[in-house]
């Protein structure tokens, strides 16, 4: 019998083929950068509320993961539309 924690292990499982596959068929593009985003923040989720089991802890720690888990995804979107701006930015010397 599957248990509770195994079939969130399997969707995260899935998830990551499903990210790696995407990748691998070169359409880079917005609608993938919002898919992979998206599914960095669906498995940054499972994995604070399931795995770390941050539902029931203080509630300023879960803010902050889940604070965290919303800003990664939100870096993969500006790094695809303003990369070379940001890389502008954040180049040291010429």
């Amino acid at each position: 019998m599957i248990g509770h924690a195994e079939k969130i292990w399997l969707l995260l499982v899935g998830l990551t083929a499903a990210g790696a596959w995407l990748a691998e068929t070169g359409h880079a593009g917005w609608p993938l950068t919002f898919t992979v985003a998206g599914l960095i923040a669906f498995k940054g989720r499972m994995v604070i509320d399931h795995y770390m089991e941050m539902t029931s802890a203080n509630t300023k720690i879960r803010r902050v993961l889940y604070a965290f888990v919303t800003l990664v995804p939100l870096l993969v979107i500006l790094s695809h539309g303003w990369g070379d701006v940001i890389r502008r930015l954040t180049t040291i010397g010429s």
